[in-house]
């Protein structure tokens, strides 16, 4: 009998350690006029939490992650974990000087791929 309890207690635990879920969003930004690249845009989740540790002096600091696009406009978020995924859709927000900010709802699961995100001039 001890040894059921302890499969079933050791079948339980790896059940829950394997539930893990992150919410990962990656595509490209571009111009939507001349469907160019574009680098150093910000992207950032609003409704799902990601944060990270930022060495602040002698203190560590948590911050809201922040992505950037590379220099061919592309980009890779991904939230903090889950355990069970969240069920609300994926908002994110992308920002660049000189252009207007767009907010998205994403509704494609919480692995979104080949997002493509045009930007239009401000």
């Amino acid at each position: 009998m001890k040894y059921k309890r302890l499969i079933f207690g050791m079948l339980i635990s790896f059940v829950l350690i394997s539930c893990d879920c992150w919410v990962i969003v990656n595509g490209k930004v571009i111009d939507s006029n001349t469907k160019e690249p574009i680098e150093k845009a910000f992207l950032e989740f609003t409704n799902i939490r990601c944060t990270e540790l930022v060495r602040a002096t002698a203190q560590n600091v948590e911050t809201n992650c922040v992505f950037a696009t590379d220099s061919t406009g592309i980009f890779f978020m991904n939230s903090d974990s889950y355990g069970f995924c969240p069920d609300n859709p994926v908002k994110i927000k992308i920002r660049k000087v000189g252009f207007k900010t767009v907010e998205l709802e994403l509704n494609q699961g919480h692995s979104i791929d080949d997002l493509i995100v045009k930007l239009e001039k401000e």
